[in-house]
């Protein structure tokens, strides 16, 4: 029993460390082909998760031609 105590304590923390003290986002901008990446701080005034600052993408020919798609780091 102690040992699921602890696996369960372990995963909880995992957890919390991960969703709550990252506030850097790592965005990649697409502008007519072309990629750039930048890294920002998440405004939690604003949004709750990185993901939550994406820009829906607009394909052409299969091409995506403007959009953002951010992601969190973990560091």
């Amino acid at each position: 029993m102690k040992k699921v105590l602890c696996v369960c304590a372990a995963c909880l923390m995992m957890a919390a460390l991960t969703t709550s003290c990252n506030k850097r986002c790592e965005c990649k901008t697409y502008i007519a082909g072309s990629v750039t990446t930048t890294e920002i701080e998440l405004d939690k005034d604003h949004f709750k998760k990185c993901s939550d600052m994406d820009i829906p993408t607009t394909e052409v020919n299969g091409t995506i031609m403007t959009g953002v798609k951010c992601r969190s780091l973990l560091f």
